[in-house]
């Protein structure tokens, strides 16, 4: 599995240059789904595989996962920003990944949906509200497919010079913050250890961690 190939949507960002970067010190076969406007040119120094495509359009995520599937790459998806790549786009990989055989997954998502509803504020929730609507039925579309998921909800997303202490929790009560680039490291573990199959972590800076119901934030063991 060390060296399966990684199909990464949304790659055109600072997770997905951080998550690109270290699996290419691996020496793993990375392919970088971006958007039309973006800028692949740190992804093509890394010697990713770029390729342009519109996830909320079926027919081309389907052309990009059909033409890949044969390798077997890990799937993973970050994609958001928009309604409708928070929930079309999304479930347009999932059910593409389903259709063409693949089996690896893990979906980016955020800290609010399912059962973490209680770790989001509820003044925070009237603002972004409809994003984690639209990225819970995404949740919910991957929870039903007997695909090798894992959901990583991540905290509020921060840039900044000096980088953190990024952990993944198990417990859905945790909220907090989590550095862009640290997601990066994070998504890696997951990709990297059997034990994170079908469950789900919440992301978040250790120092910047905290529990709504005021008990210790645990890490997960991985």
């Amino acid at each position: 599995m060390h060296k399966q190939p990684v199909l990464i949507f949304c790659a055109d960002t600072d997770t997905g240059y951080r998550l690109s970067q270290l699996l290419r010190r691996e020496d793993r076969r990375v392919i970088a789904v971006v958007r039309e406007r973006a800028d692949p040119m740190l992804l093509v120094k890394l010697k990713c595989e770029i390729v342009v495509g519109d996830p909320t359009s079926r027919k081309a995520v389907d052309r990009i996962v059909s033409e890949y599937a044969h390798e077997q790459p890990a799937v993973v998806c970050m994609l958001g920003g928009t309604p409708a790549l928070n929930s079309q786009g999304n479930i347009n990989v999932i059910d593409a990944a389903r259709e063409f055989g693949l089996r690896r997954f893990v979906m980016l998502t955020s800290i609010g949906c399912g059962d973490s509803s209680p770790a989001v504020d509820p003044f925070v929730k009237a603002f972004i509200g409809k994003a984690i609507r639209a990225k819970n039925w995404a949740e919910k579309q991957l929870f039903a497919t007997e695909l090798d998921w894992t959901v990583i909800r991540p905290g509020g997303m921060m840039r900044r010079a000096s980088r953190g202490q990024p952990v993944l929790v198990e417990n859905p009560n945790v909220s907090g913050r989590i550095n862009v680039f640290d997601l990066g490291d994070l998504v890696h573990q997951v990709l990297s250890s059997d034990q994170t199959v079908r469950k789900v972590f919440t992301a978040v800076d250790d120092a910047r961690a905290y529990d709504v119901e005021g008990k210790p934030v645990k890490p997960a063991q991985l």
